[in-house]
């Protein structure tokens, strides 16, 4: 008798029937995975935007300034470029202090050359110093021009400048034109270039 309502009763091992604490674990764990999965997916993807953001606005920045195209009639005619340069600061103590002075010229165009007509140098009373081209210079795609002027040269004065003529035959990016500064002391500084009108 006790055999048959052993057999016939409710099965009662539990290892074939887990709890529902149990179930209710796995299942929580399964959607903490979920979640910590989806944070990591989402900062990703939050990544990237922000790594787009940052080349549109850089695109933005260059395309606003030096980048920017000029059509081939007026590139044709020429442009001049006006660059403030230093060969010399004062101390305090109102001594001069000596400044050597690279001009950079460089074509941003990855197709079309550039013709540098003419780079002159004047000094701060706005005579005429130097020459520093004394044939048209044709620069490459993507290539830089350097001219250097030593800083024992005192003559030019605090407020030394170039002119910068050039030309091209396409429809071309704007060259950057800058002035480097160089003095003791590890001083250093730049001035970038500002169009003019061309005589």
């Amino acid at each position: 008798m006790r055999d048959n309502l052993d057999s016939g009763g409710p099965d009662r091992n539990p290892s074939q029937h887990p709890s529902r604490p149990g179930r209710d674990l796995g299942r929580t764990a399964m959607a903490t995975a979920a979640v910590i999965l989806l944070i990591i997916g989402l900062g990703v993807i939050a990544n990237k935007l922000h790594e787009i953001d940052d080349q549109l606005a850089y695109a933005a920045l260059g395309g606003a300034a030096e980048g920017s195209s000029l059509p081939a009639e007026v590139a044709a005619k020429g442009r001049a470029v006006y660059v403030p340069a230093y060969s010399q600061l004062y101390s305090d103590d109102g001594r001069a202090v000596p400044l050597s002075i690279n001009l950079s010229v460089r074509n941003t165009d990855p197709e079309h050359p550039i013709r540098i007509d003419q780079v002159r140098l004047h000094d701060d009373h706005g005579d005429g110093m130097d020459e520093l081209v004394d044939e048209t210079r044709v620069l490459a795609p993507m290539a830089t021009a350097s001219y250097l002027i030593q800083g024992r040269d005192l003559s030019n004065g605090s407020g030394a400048n170039f002119v910068v003529e050039w030309s091209a035959q396409e429809q071309i990016n704007r060259p950057i034109i800058e002035a480097i500064m160089l003095g003791p002391d590890g001083v250093a500084f730049k001035s970038r270039g500002e169009p003019i009108e061309r005589r």
